[in-house]
């Protein structure tokens, strides 16, 4: 999950992509103005940012898709500089951007939003984990953990559970009381060169777990389903299997744990794609979910290293930004950085996807 939001770009954000445009709003026949805005079409994509290209972001949505947060920061400027931005959705080819966290030094490198979109998550390299209440949006107030080595954070619908990964591996977080919040040990290694990327769902009863080992390329690793129903007796299952120079780099979560989001990464070819798992069909017997489509179909040879990724409720709503996708310093025109608002309410015309392993 990474970051900016420069004013100047903010004001320019917003565009309409693909696929349809919402109906303007005018005067009725009878002359009465302003009518409620019609519905946003299917399958429509926004750009929310589109950056320079050694920009990073990190995204995450709430359960209603109405209110999402993002971070940026370019890691290789000297200083480092980003920040990090709350959307107002509520009309969705239409995103209002407010800066929530000016972060000068450039290093908030991890984002949560809780599913009712009023507590928010945001992970300083310094080692602090800042808890942040959104019920006033316009004045947001801040509560700050310490925490190290966080590389990937997610929250429940009312932000009582958090889940981490980290250089000590998957821990579920009890922040009912922030001053003495409760860990529970989901995964570890015991070895740093694993990498986690973590979601939870809204009741925080499902949790989905990617790891992997960035030691050799690709590496052992694969995606895991945890039942959390019983807290003191976590439950996991393989769901998804690194294999064939293909591994997992990223994934997503509905509140509802019914679907999933999984960006892949090939080792030899730097193909990326982000692929939608229906997980309803999924019994705990098989290794992988039975259906799953092809949504974002990666180029080979890409400057994309990766993906930040984030679900509403239902799997209807997605965030999708590229993650770590430096652009060579030789390229005078690199693509832009960007972080886009998707529909998902049909998967027509998308491929289908049989999991690697």
């Amino acid at each position: 999950m990474r970051r900016v939001f420069l004013a100047g770009l903010v004001s320019a954000a917003a565009v309409l992509l693909a696929t349809g445009t919402a109906c303007s709003a005018g005067k009725t026949g009878s002359g009465a103005a302003n009518p409620p805005p019609a519905p946003p079409p299917k399958d429509f994509r926004v750009t929310l940012l589109s950056e320079h290209a050694r920009f990073t972001h990190g995204v995450a949505l709430s359960s209603n898709g109405e209110r999402a947060l993002t971070s940026s920061v370019e890691e290789l400027a000297d200083p480092p500089h980003g920040s990090v931005t709350l959307w107002d959705l509520t009309d969705p080819l239409r995103p209002r951007a407010t800066p929530l966290v000016p972060d000068h030094g450039g290093t908030t490198v991890e984002v949560a939003l809780s599913g009712d979109g009023r507590r928010a998550a945001t992970f300083h390299a310094r080692g602090e984990l800042t808890l942040w209440d959104l019920a006033d949006p316009a004045h947001p107030s801040p509560r700050t953990l310490a925490a190290e080595g966080v590389t990937s954070l997610d929250l429940n619908y009312d932000g009582r559970y958090a889940i981490a990964g980290g250089d000590d591996g998957v821990h579920l977080w009890d922040l009912a009381n922030p001053d003495q919040v409760r860990k529970t040990r989901l995964l570890g290694t015991g070895d740093p060169t694993y990498w986690y990327d973590v979601a939870l769902s809204d009741d925080a009863n499902r949790a989905l777990v990617n790891y992997r080992s960035d030691d050799g390329g690709g590496g052992d690793g694969g995606v895991m389903i945890y039942d959390l129903s019983d807290r003191s007796d976590p439950q996991a299952y393989a769901l998804l299997r690194n294999g064939g120079y293909t591994s997992a780099d990223a994934i997503a979560l509905s509140g509802d744990g019914n679907t999933a989001l999984v960006g892949y990464r090939h080792w030899t070819t730097y193909h990326e794609f982000v692929t939608y798992w229906d997980l309803r069909t999924w019994d705990k017997t098989e290794l992988r979910p039975m259906t799953g489509w092809k949504i974002v179909p990666g180029v080979d040879g890409g400057t994309t290293h990766g993906w930040d990724l984030a679900l509403d409720h239902d799997g209807g709503r997605a965030l999708i930004a590229p993650r770590d996708g430096y652009a060579p310093l030789a390229d005078p025109n690199p693509p832009p950085s960007e972080v886009q608002f998707w529909a998902l309410d049909t998967l027509t015309g998308f491929t289908r996807f049989p999991a690697p392993g």
